[in-house]
């Protein structure tokens, strides 16, 4: 682990995170002390929200997508927003992970990029290009997730 590397962020938490080294080095002593006090925590919750389907594009019931428009060089981008009351209903709390599934299109998967922000501008680079990567199959319901969003209310 190299502390000084500068793909070195923060959370949405303030930790340190790197997409090289995850949250870094561990002190198990410590995570055995602290365990010894643990408090159990609410079961887990979830929200699956509604699919956002961008520029026309339709998905069928078999995830076979259809329609939509091209994605310029600038990209694309879409919002959803998850109120307090939506947390509230679904007995949220804390937030662990987020998933996100995509299906995107594309006759060189190494040219694509997905990233994930959060409101407050933390950002998850779910895929990045990769020169090496040229499959013409584009990511078809693939399945991103990323922890760099972890928060506690």
């Amino acid at each position: 682990m190299n502390p000084n590397d500068p793909d070195w962020d923060k959370t949405a938490a303030g930790r340190p995170f790197s997409y090289k080294y995850g949250y870094g080095a561990l002190d198990g002593y410590t995570y055995v002390t602290e365990a010894q006090k643990w408090e159990l925590v609410k079961p887990q919750a979830w929200i699956h929200l509604p699919a956002i389907q961008l520029s026309g594009g339709v998905m069928n019931a078999s995830f076979e997508m259809s329609g939509g428009e091209p994605i310029g060089a600038g990209g694309i981008s879409s919002k959803i927003t998850v109120t307090a009351d939506t947390l509230k209903e679904h007995n949220f709390e804390t937030l662990e992970h987020v998933t996100v599934r995509v299906w995107v299109e594309h006759s060189k998967r190494g040219d694509v990029s997905v990233e994930l922000v959060s409101p407050n501008g933390i950002k998850s680079m779910l895929a990045a290009p990769r020169l090496g990567d040229t499959a013409d199959t584009g990511f078809p319901g693939w399945r991103f997730m990323s922890v760099k969003h972890w928060w506690v209310a």
